[in-house]
């Protein structure tokens, strides 16, 4: 899979799993918030998984950012995980790419 594969992936993934969340509060929702929840985090996982399987670095941080990025559209303001674990995200992106940068200049 291409890696803008990935992003469609992680953003339909990520879509299930609000929608899912969203239908859990939802008086008659429940079965169909848990069926898109449970959707939303399988194709997460397999899309993570096959990223992996790449060993491209820059893959596999995409597919993180992509999925922490989407997930906070979805969250709560006041999330600070959320918020700290896509502040690390971001600092390990712009490493990775000083790093690929200076290798590229060699």
């Amino acid at each position: 899979m291409d890696q803008s594969g990935y992003v469609s992936n992680i953003v339909e993934a990520t879509t299930s799993i609000d929608a899912g969340r969203k239908g859990f509060a939802i008086k008659g929702k429940a079965e169909e918030g848990r069926i898109l929840y449970e959707e939303g985090i399988a194709l997460a996982l397999s899309t993570f998984q096959e990223a992996q399987i790449s060993v491209d670095p820059q893959t596999i941080i995409l597919a993180e950012y992509t999925f922490l990025f989407q997930e906070l559209q979805f969250c709560d303001e006041n999330d600070k995980d959320s918020l700290q674990r896509f502040a690390n995200l971001s600092s390990a992106q712009n490493s990775y790419v000083e790093k690929q940068k200076k290798v590229l200049s060699l």
